[in-house]
């Protein structure tokens, strides 16, 4: 059943194209739950390679759940590989909300592809390295496992401040609050500052939980075409005027999910269109440190001269997102409200899991795990851009992400909704579809690819069946109606 090949002249090694390979069969249903996988020796004879190479190839499939070893029995295809078939159907459009629920269901599931979802390579988590920390804080966990500050460890917060100002954004411990991740911080921010009804700036397309959060406060989102450098200025000045917003969300530093950056002269521009019509401005800043090409340009909050930016991060993306922390930089007019909403929400986070990272984070671990996975993560980009370039039909464009974990691909027609991603998953592949990032539909179709999470063959695997699928689409009988031309 199986059909592998291995190319002693390309770079990955042999046992990863073996293991990548075995994947794309278990994906696509080729190889089926409880499917029997031959013997190390006899794979090894027909491959010609080392019983030792097959042996690492099966070892990093069994430990990521995708195959079973049983001594005496063999080895099979694991028990827990699905085949998914999520709503929405074909003629359905996903919602924000069910677009993340997607999301998380997708990621739990054994044997598909998802390249759906922006986070970090639990491969790749410094496991060991913030273990230690935890170890160590066995003495003072009568302690740190009652209840804590309300703003968050202060140890924590301390470590915050140097990292902040490490960046040119000074800041003192009680001006951070220590939130449940980043969400959090976006959630109370909103909720201080505007009312239900009131208008709230967002790029379109912009991230999809800022439009599940903007819709459960009872908030008018208010979109904003996003370009390569930011948001159309005169747009912006005319919802402005028009709409008087409340504030802007935006994600300048490597956008969700279009991976783009502001440009400095727009950083500024925005700016002073701030102060000029008086609104605040929510600089979500979860990708800042996920740049590939050097440093971001200067963020808002670096050019903060009234306090007319509410920032916010977490750990999530640099780091591990099961650590659940955010922080908000609060400026000293919203520090009472935002720890009244906070007190009210969510009595306190976990002191255990804040103080160990603060150890991890005076000890330099993050420094030294940016050092480490940041290369790892260009390589997956430039894997990605490479193999849009050799497989997509020339009609399909995309962006080219100088960090974070998010390309956006635009396609040149509407195709009906809901049918590529249909298709995509029952041959054991996941994206997100665009609609689920846009408030106004301009006639287009778009996904979003994330690339944090998958090897480099894993990115090409997955974007060539993905290209199939579109070629499929454009070459099929349509009517003439149907067909728009990519701008």
């Amino acid at each position: 059943m199986l059909d592998l090949t291995v190319n002693r002249d390309s770079k990955p090694p042999l046992y990863r194209q073996i293991a990548e390979q075995i994947r794309t069969q278990i994906s696509n249903g080729r190889l089926p739950a409880n499917s029997r996988l031959p013997t190390v020796r006899g794979l090894a004879r027909s491959l010609g390679v080392t019983r030792l190479t097959v042996q690492n190839a099966y070892a990093e499939l069994q430990a990521d759940g995708w195959i079973e070893a049983t001594v005496g029995r063999g080895t099979f295809v694991s028990t827990a590989v699905q085949q998914m078939s999520l709503e929405p159907t074909v003629g359905q459009y996903l919602t924000p909300d069910s677009a993340i629920n997607d999301m998380l269901a997708i990621n739990q599931v054994i044997g598909v592809r998802s390249m759906a979802m922006a986070h970090a390579d639990p491969t790749l988590f410094p496991l060991d390295a913030f273990w230690s920390h935890m170890d160590q804080l066995r003495p003072e966990a009568n302690q740190l496992l009652s209840y804590g500050p309300i703003q968050g460890d202060t140890p924590l917060r301390v470590e915050i401040c140097k990292m902040l100002r490490e960046d040119g954004i000074p800041s003192s411990p009680d001006d951070i609050l220590i939130t449940t991740g980043a969400m959090q911080s976006i959630s109370l921010a909103l909720t201080a500052v505007a009312q239900p009804g009131d208008g709230i700036l967002v790029e379109q397309p912009t991230f999809l939980a800022v439009l599940n959060i903007l819709k459960a406060q009872g908030l008018r989102p208010l979109h904003v075409e996003m370009l390569p450098d930011g948001p159309d200025l005169a747009q912006l000045e005319q919802r402005i005027i028009e709409q008087r917003p409340r504030c802007y969300y935006t994600v300048a530093n490597y956008h969700n999910p279009t991976g783009y950056c502001l440009s400095p002269a727009k950083r500024q521009a925005i700016l002073q269109l701030a102060q000029r019509y008086n609104f605040l401005i929510i600089e979500d800043d979860i990708y800042g440190k996920l740049g590939f090409d050097g440093p971001p340009p200067r963020s808002f909050k670096q050019q903060d001269p009234d306090d007319r930016v509410l920032y916010v991060s977490s750990f999530s993306k640099m780091l591990m997102p099961g650590l659940r922390v955010g922080y908000l930089l609060m400026p000293p007019a919203w520090r009472s409200q935002l720890l009244t909403l906070r007190r009210a929400t969510d009595l306190c986070g976990t002191s255990l899991i804040q103080r160990a990272l603060a150890h991890f984070l005076q000890d330099g671990g993050l420094k030294k795990h940016l050092r480490r996975v940041i290369p790892i993560y260009r390589e997956r980009r430039d894997a990605l851009l490479n193999s849009l370039s050799r497989w997509m039909p020339t009609a399909v464009r995309w962006s080219e992400p100088q960090g974070g974990f998010s390309c956006w691909v635009t396609l040149p027609r509407r195709l009906p909704p809901g049918l590529l991603y249909q298709q995509a998953l029952e041959n054991g592949f996941a994206f997100t579809p665009g609609e689920a990032y846009m408030l106004d539909d301009d006639g287009r179709d778009y996904l979003r690819l994330c690339f944090g999470n998958l090897s480099a063959e894993g990115i090409e695997a997955g974007v060539k069946l993905l290209s199939a699928l579109i070629q499929q689409q454009l070459t099929s009988s349509t009517p003439a109606g149907d067909w728009l031309p990519y701008v």
